[in-house]
């Protein structure tokens, strides 16, 4: 009997073993049971994910022949072309891609005057504009890289693009400025002409922006539609307000930029916080400005005048045959308009930045800096 009590003992102490190791193996197995469907499930869930961003992908590819929608596409930065090592070797170097560029706004204004006039004395005025005006500045796109993006008897907006494989001519904003310059001795030439002949004078503005971005096309039948926010921006500063002509005609300089003042500004035609006088002058955004400093050398001057001392900026550019070019900028403060009336400008009122003309001041700075060489 005892050996059988004994061995009744040893049995179910081996029984409670065997219940603990059941247990244990059977929570071991849950657990990692519960760990694999957990894994199976958020790699269920990451390659959805994958699977609907696919979807999302295909379902705005599409695959075109058409050679409109093509050069759309392309117009747009959309269309991808996928060639084989054949093709891309027969296609050679791929088409150069604008990543900047800077517009150039000139307002021509009198031009319904002397067309007027010109009719009057029984004159053609297409040959005369176009013999006199158009055609002179189309000689000068070539000289310094630009390109028409509208042109019409009262507005002409140029671009000068810089391309990803041609770092050596990012000049834009320089080669903008010496168009400019020389777009205002063409007007002056014609006004001289124009005084001679009893026909009215013409006057111009011009305002340079720079975009550090490609632009947008859009079409027209094949005619490309530039969209840019740098044509806007040299648009207003191509401007000049009515307000300030009388103010400022009889100034040393052709270009002078005023704050309106915070109770005035509703007031403003186009809701702008600034009035701007430019009759015969070049006015620069100041990221073009920004850019200018980028391309060339440019030393500061501190030079004295008739009416007090200002900052001149001298520096020297190539033109696309590489031509050295001097430019003269000078650096101005935004006076204050309230009341009809001009105010001095605050110590810390914005710049802005005048490309000077061919012009005795121009001359004079230029000067200056040669001696100090």
């Amino acid at each position: 009997l005892a050996a059988a009590g004994k061995g009744a003992v040893e049995l179910l102490k081996r029984l409670d073993e065997l219940s603990k190791g059941n247990t244990l193996r059977f929570k071991l197995e849950a657990e990692e049971l519960a760990l694999r469907c957990l894994t199976d499930y958020c790699r269920y869930r990451l390659h959805l994910r994958y699977y609907q961003l696919a979807h999302r992908i295909f379902n705005r590819l599409h695959v075109m022949t058409d050679a409109q929608q093509t050069q759309l596409s392309k117009a747009g930065g959309h269309l991808y072309q996928l060639l084989s090592q054949k093709e891309v070797l027969e296609q050679g170097d791929s088409e150069p891609v604008i990543v900047h560029h800077t517009i150039l706004k000139a307002d021509i204004r009198g031009s319904t005057t002397v067309t007027q006039e010109l009719i009057r004395q029984n004159l053609n005025p297409a040959s005369y504009f176009s013999l006199r005006f158009f055609e002179p500045i189309n000689q000068l796109l070539a000289v310094y890289g630009a390109l028409k993006v509208f042109i019409e008897g009262d507005a002409v907006i140029l671009a000068i693009h810089e391309y990803n494989n041609q770092p050596e001519h990012w000049y834009a904003v320089s080669r903008a400025c010496g168009l400019a310059r020389d777009m205002i001795d063409i007007v002056n030439s014609k006004n001289a002409h124009a005084k001679q002949t009893g026909l009215p004078l013409l006057e111009i503005g011009v305002g340079i922006a720079f975009a550090d971005e490609k632009p947008m096309f859009l079409f027209d039948d094949k005619q490309a539609i530039m969209i840019s926010p740098a044509i806007g921006v040299a648009d207003r500063l191509s401007s000049c307000s009515w307000k300030l002509r009388q103010r400022f005609d009889s100034g040393m300089f052709n270009v002078e930029v005023l704050d309106i003042a915070a109770a005035e500004q509703h007031q403003d035609d186009k809701g702008q916080l600034q009035l701007r006088y430019n009759v015969n002058g070049i006015l620069l955004a100041s990221e073009a400005f920004a850019k200018l400093r980028a391309e060339i050398v440019l030393k500061k001057l501190r030079v004295k005048l008739a009416d007090g001392t200002h900052n001149m900026y001298v520096g020297r550019f190539p033109d696309v045959a590489g031509k050295m070019r001097d430019l003269v900028v000078r650096e101005g403060r935004a006076q204050v308009w309230e009341g009809d009336k001009v105010l001095p400008a605050a110590a810390d009122a914005a710049l802005f930045y005048e490309v000077l003309p061919h012009s005795k001041i121009a001359s004079q700075v230029l000067e200056v800096a040669r001696r100090l060489d």
